[in-house]
């Protein structure tokens, strides 16, 4: 009773009129139709769980980066990953992708190298421009720019990671 009298003093130094009375919320129908995020799309593409190369693809599409496939790439023998190359942007900067079956396997690949460095434990590799390394779950992603604005936004693009799927799903 002291709290009513208190709202309707309140209410009445504000010079307002009171809140409508307050009405029962759990049984009443949401208002807002909530997405399944989890649920692939037509294409297949599921946004939960392991990357995919439509869901890095995606993120980074939503982050803004505008992408160009790169095939002219020589090999790589330090990351085994499933790997694609892009320019970024106007074409000064490259990203390395690279896919792994799982996490564990990303994680073992990664076990021999220096993430410092981006080299062999015990050896220091030369690059033009140094890389970022970025992981995250099955995705390893090295990152060759020398403008902090886009290692940033690649950076948390990719290493946020998708969702993980609720147990039991």
């Amino acid at each position: 009773m002291t709290r009513r009298l208190v709202l309707l003093l309140t209410v009445a130094a504000c010079g307002g009129e009171p809140p409508p009375p307050a009405r029962d919320t759990a049984t009443a129908a949401p208002d807002v139709a909530i997405l399944d995020t989890a649920v692939a799309p037509a294409d297949g593409c599921r946004k939960e769980g392991l990357w995919q190369w439509c869901s890095v693809l995606d993120r980074l599409e939503r982050a803004g980066v505008v992408l160009t496939a790169k095939d002219d790439v020589p090999p790589n023998d330090l990351l085994h990953g499933e790997r694609k190359v892009y320019t970024v942007g106007a074409g000064e900067d490259e990203l390395h992708l690279f896919l792994y079956p799982s996490d564990a396997a990303r994680r073992q690949d990664l076990a021999a190298i220096d993430s410092a460095t981006v080299s062999p434990r015990g050896e220091r590799r030369g690059y033009r421009v140094r890389p970022l390394l970025v992981t995250s779950n099955n995705l390893a992603a090295l990152v060759f720019t020398m403008n902090d604005r886009t290692s940033e936004r690649l950076s948390l693009a990719l290493s946020a990671g998708l969702p993980q799927p609720k147990p039991g799903a």
